[in-house]
């Protein structure tokens, strides 16, 4: 059941360190009852908190309604209420992605920016409940997964975003009757009651027909999750523990015997224990055996490190610290690893003479599709070099240019979709130049 003194037990045994009352916190709210309750329940509490809402656009006047409902909501609760709409479509069409996927970056995105700005470090808090729970294991489950995947979503998460799920021991129909003996108001999300999307399907279709068969499998869904999460506690410490053993530093680099490696008799579970920590994802646990038996110089790259077939070692190599991956919502600085950028947008009349200052780009902003993405080249990249209008190999160019390695590896680029606006410090793309017909611009300064 969930009441005032339960939210407050489950606080305190799963977020001891956070304090209700002196800590900051970021209420994603959708206008849902589940994040209405969680709201209420902050509110009652006499937590100090900021609400988010994102309009994500996609379900024309209930967006409208849902934003409308959420700063009448926060206007209630004495919370201050942020706001932003994206183009939810256009973005997942332009990086090739689900609807899902792409609302979801863009989210979490955006609460980190704002986390960023307040005067104080902040929580975020989302409303994900029991009955999310079970969703989300089941569908790992049918995915195909190993133990971790099984324990589900966590009630704590802190990494570059802090995070905490204090709803997700109770069930929908608890958090419903919450809001019911409250008297809380809330809004409905259409969208919620279609199949269209696979969590939708599970929810609607399978865990019903599960529940018809097994009265509490919801319940044992849950405590299984409990068991499972010591279960994988248990085995990390003792995957690592066998690590840190077997790896060795030669000449400051750290190696692995394949030897003692292929001893492993549990080797997917010793495998994956290892990877997993360096970037390498599940489906890898194929190539990296692979490795072990290639050729000396043969290599596998994830988003952080190399490992290297070297004699009988695999070498693990850390790749360059100072990638870059943020991405832009408007007018602002920005900071990077190596500089400040400082987003403008002018009419071309404001702009006056075109500068021709390397670490200025002046563009077309009516040919520009926002969110802009600002990341460090890839050797698949191409752009269109201002004054040439002939597509080039970012790589070719970047060559040409007679860079040193270090600035070379340090090079970023700016996106919109997946097409190159401004190789930053270098030169823009033709395409988006300032021309007779331009009527807005978009400056963007390296500080």
């Amino acid at each position: 059941m969930l009441t005032l003194e339960t939210f407050k037990a489950y606080w305190d045994k799963q977020f001891p360190k956070l304090r209700l009352k002196r800590s900051h916190f970021l209420l994603a709210v959708s206008g849902g009852v589940d994040s209405v309750v969680l709201a209420h329940l902050m509110h009652t509490i006499g937590a100090k908190c900021t609400i988010a809402h994102v309009n994500f656009q996609l379900r024309g006047s209930e967006s409208t309604r849902d934003e409308h409902f959420v700063k009448q909501l926060g206007d209630q609760l004495g919370f201050p209420v942020m706001v932003q709409s994206f183009e939810t479509a256009k973005y997942a069409e332009a990086y090739k992605m689900g609807i899902q996927e792409a609302a979801r970056e863009i989210r979490y995105t955006w609460f980190e920016s704002i986390i960023k700005q307040l005067e104080q470090p902040a929580f975020l808090l989302t409303a994900h409940h029991a009955d999310d729970q079970v969703e989300t294991v089941l569908m790992q489950l049918f995915r195909g997964t190993g133990l971790h995947g099984l324990t589900g979503i966590a009630p704590l998460r802190e990494d570059a975003l802090s995070l905490a799920r204090p709803l997700l021991a109770f069930t929908k129909t608890e958090i419903q009757s919450y809001a019911l003996e409250h008297g809380l108001n809330f809004v409905e999300d259409s969208s919620n009651a279609k199949d269209d999307y696979t969590r939708n399907f599970i929810r609607h279709q399978v865990v019903p027909s599960i529940n018809q068969v097994y009265t509490n499998a919801s319940r044992n869904i849950i405590n299984t999750v409990e068991k499972l999460k010591e279960a994988d506690i248990i085995i990390d410490a003792t995957v690592e523990e066998f690590w840190e053993k077997v790896k060795k530093k030669q000449k400051g680099i750290d190696c692995i015997k394949i030897a003692d490696w292929l001893k492993v008799s549990q080797y997917e579970t010793y495998t994956w224990g290892l990877i997993k920590s360096l970037s390498f994802r599940a489906a890898q646990i194929v190539e990296v055996h692979k490795l072990l038996l290639a050729n000396s110089g043969a290599y596998i790259v994830s988003d952080t490190h190399k490992l290297v077939k070297y004699k009988e070692l695999i070498q693990i190599v850390p790749l360059n610290a100072n990638l870059e991956h943020q991405l832009i919502y408007g007018e602002g600085n920005l900071e990077t690893t190596n500089t400040v950028l400082q987003i403008q947008l002018l009419t071309r009349e404001a702009l006056g003479e075109i500068p021709t200052n390397k670490k200025m780009a002046c563009l077309d902003a009516d040919k520009i599709d926002w969110p802009l993405l600002l990341r460090s080249w890839q050797p698949s990249d191409y752009f269109y070099p201002l004054g040439i209008n002939k597509k080039k190999k970012l790589n070719q160019f970047l060559g040409a240019a007679k860079l040193s390695p270090a600035e070379k590896e340090k090079t970023t680029v700016i996106s919109s979709g997946d097409r190159i606006l401004w190789v930053v410090g270098q030169r823009i793309d033709h395409r988006f130049r300032i021309t007779d017909t331009t009527k807005q611009v978009l400056k963007i300064t390296m500080l």
